[in-house]
């Protein structure tokens, strides 16, 4: 198992970040909420790497409650990422003038989507900066010249993450949102966004962070102008049901499996189409099929289909299923997005932790609750319903993108005012001096926990960058990892929660 080996790695190198944040994220695959055990992991792993960095402890960030904020955005997923779909729309629509953007972008490799974010945040008068390689500490005293007040974080433990930076507290209000399941761990980061569906009030699910709902669905899809016409079912010139998944591999856990498999073995004829990146690997593909085989399904019964490269072709994939079934207990995100979009309805199941109830949030508020399961037996059931009416299979899916176009989960418009009102709400608090990782600090000091070294006394060495786009060298920021290069694909599909791993030395990614 990916967690026992990176625990091996950690008992040899106990402050490896790349073994420690793949532990983390390859834990939510397994996740089911039943005890403290990853919040514990988490909350371990940020205090310990949290003394590996200086934090400032005071900002001249005027205390004005109801002035324009600088809102700062960091992230490496400017390209065509599954974050990029969520973060899309808060580039575009936030009222600049009462909500000045700072885009901090470590893409590794820009695309057209990359360069379409930064016209359009300069063109409404942003700022774009390239961090790319710059070592983590300098980047937070760029974020501190730049007087950032909210400083957003949109990656978490996932490939190429700022965490370093999020460690040295450069702005005064710290948020974690988008791009991770999970709380960070880290004491420095103050509240993580959410909504009332994803984490229910009373959430036995424990954060580092304060969490903070947003009164719609915690994400806004924007679709990709590539994505095409939807097809018809495919059951009606089939004569069988294809269900389907276009989740990250690691996602299909053997309980999936089984459950898998007990719907098609129940729907005669019916079929699975399952495609991601891994099965490019003929191995990889056998040990698949021989799992469902022992479950009861032949492997003839079985599609699977490796990473498609253009996205276009990728979103038209979604016409060979009449049926999407979605993972638990680390659901889908933007693949259930592309799935509804592209007309194909789906089936989720409903958890005790955030990662399994992303699906149920991003349903209820297109209008498919009916496709919410509270068990496996349920989601068999809900996942046989659908199967059993062809006819209005079709007419869901006919109706599918323009109920999910007018849902709260496409509305950008109005997503912003909830998100603005919430800066709003924090930035009061901080006015107020309630400020939710300045208590944890202080209730960490109690315990005895050792801090980092505060920045009023060892500061970052300074950049200075232009107002626009600029690029410095690649150093070093003391960690000895190897670096490991990421290419950037034109799709969004498996770049849902990938591993971290390094892309420039000295810092995981």
């Amino acid at each position: 198992m990916a967690v026992t080996a990176y625990e091996q790695c950690l008992k040899i190198d106990p402050d490896s970040r790349n073994a420690g944040q793949n532990r983390l994220l390859a834990m939510n695959y397994i996740n089911e909420g039943d005890d403290d055990k990853l919040f514990e992991a988490h909350r371990d792993w940020g205090r310990r790497f949290m003394r590996l960095y200086p934090q400032y402890d005071s900002w001249d960030n005027p205390k004005d409650p109801e002035r324009p904020l600088v809102i700062g955005y960091i992230s490496p997923d400017y390209f065509t990422h599954s974050v990029s779909y969520f973060i899309e729309a808060p580039l575009i629509y936030h009222d600049y003038g009462k909500y000045q953007v700072v885009v901090y972008s470590a893409v590794v490799k820009a695309d057209a989507k990359t360069n379409r974010f930064r016209e359009r945040v300069v063109k409404k008068g942003g700022l774009w900066r390239d961090i790319y390689g710059i070592d983590e500490k300098k980047v937070a005293s760029m974020i501190r010249d730049d007087k950032i007040d909210i400083l957003v974080e949109l990656t978490g433990h996932t490939a190429n993450n700022k965490l370093g930076t999020m460690a040295c507290r450069p702005a005064p209000v710290q948020v974690t949102w988008i791009g991770y399941p999970n709380t960070t761990g880290l004491p420095t980061i103050d509240y993580r966004i959410t909504d009332s569906l994803a984490d229910p009030p009373g959430t036995k699910q424990k954060h580092v962070e304060e969490l903070v709902q947003l009164p719609e669905c915690f994400l806004c899809y924007t679709p990709s102008s590539e994505a095409g016409l939807v097809s018809p079912t495919p059951a009606l010139s089939n004569g069988f049901i294809t269900f389907g998944s276009f989740n990250n591999l690691a996602k299909i856990t053997p309980k999936v499996l089984q459950v898998w498999a007990r719907i098609l073995c129940a729907v005669p004829n019916s079929r699975l189409v399952v495609k991601c990146k891994p099965f490019c690997c003929d191995s990889v593909r056998q040990k698949f099929l021989t799992t469902l085989e022992q479950l009861g399904l032949e492997s003839l019964r079985v599609d699977l289909l490796p990473l498609i490269l253009l996205n276009h072709d990728h979103l038209q994939a979604y016409s060979l299923m009449d049926i999407s079934l979605d993972t638990f207990p680390y659901a889908g995100t933007t693949t259930t997005c592309e799935s509804l979009y592209m007309g194909v309805p789906c089936v989720t199941m409903a958890g005790s932790v955030h990662a399994h109830n992303v699906g149920v949030s991003l349903l209820s508020k297109v209008g498919l609750g009916h496709l919410i399961a509270k068990n496996e037996d349920e989601y068999v059931q809900l996942a046989l319903q659908l199967a059993s009416d062809v006819t209005a299979l079709q007419n869901l899916r006919a109706s599918l993108r323009d109920l999910m176009s007018k849902s709260p989960v496409c509305d950008g418009q109005n997503f912003i005012s909830g998100l603005e009102a919430t800066y709003r709400g924090m930035w009061r608090r901080y006015c107020k001096g309630d400020v939710p990782s300045s208590r944890y600090m202080e209730m960490l000091k109690k315990e005895g926990v050792p801090e980092g070294v505060t920045n009023e006394t060892s500061k970052p060495e300074r950049v200075t960058m232009s107002k626009d786009t600029s690029s410095v060298s690649v150093e070093s920021n003391g960690f000895n990892q190897a670096p490991l290069s990421t290419p950037n694909l034109t799709t969004s599909e498996d770049n849902e929660n990938e591993s971290s791993q390094t892309t420039n030395s000295g810092k995981l990614s």
